[in-house]
């Protein structure tokens, strides 16, 4: 468990790339797991209850996890669909608990100069999920850099929209 844990640390610091993981549905599976424990701690971090947390983690992850599969497949490069999975989940994961980090600051008793800091986390945050899906596409998909983090904004963008009009109305 270390050492899976290890590998997503450093494939989020951009030192290993998908297809160092094993091509495993178990691994997938596990990590799907991962994922929505962690979106749940998330929720419920920013006052959501579970069922709302639970019900909207599994919409992102399921989104996450059709497109990439839709996209492979596609593309013909159906064979990457485990690898790239496992990273994207394992990654998002490890991201995630991160942001709990300018949570927790931004909730602190309402101090100006915390809630600054929590700000900027919270962008450099996303920007570097950004950057981290953009080095899994290119690896995935055999692209660029630039193009990876450019469809993944274009992922986040659908995303974000798709989960605040299904859970919020917008």
């Amino acid at each position: 468990m270390q050492a899976l844990i290890q590998f997503f640390i450093e494939l989020c610091l951009l030192r290993r790339a998908p297809q160092d993981l094993p091509a495993s549905v178990i691994l997938v599976r596990f990590l799907i797991l991962v994922y929505l424990g962690v979106g749940v701690l998330l929720g419920a971090a920013t006052g959501q209850g579970l069922w709302e947390a639970l019900a909207q983690t599994l919409v992102d992850a399921a989104l996450l996890v059709g497109l990439l599969y839709g996209g492979l497949r596609w593309l013909g490069r159906r064979a990457r669909f485990e690898q790239s999975a496992s990273a994207l989940l394992g990654s998002g994961a490890v991201l995630n608990l991160l942001v709990l980090v300018p949570l927790g600051l931004a909730s602190g008793g309402g101090d100006s100069q915390l809630t600054g800091v929590a700000a900027v986390l919270f962008l450099a945050l996303l920007a570097w999920s950004l950057v981290v899906m953009g080095h899994i596409l290119r690896h995935t998909l055999d692209l660029p850099l630039v193009q990876g983090a450019l469809i993944a904004i274009a992922y986040n963008l659908l995303a974000y929209s798709l989960l605040g009009a299904l859970f919020t109305g917008d």
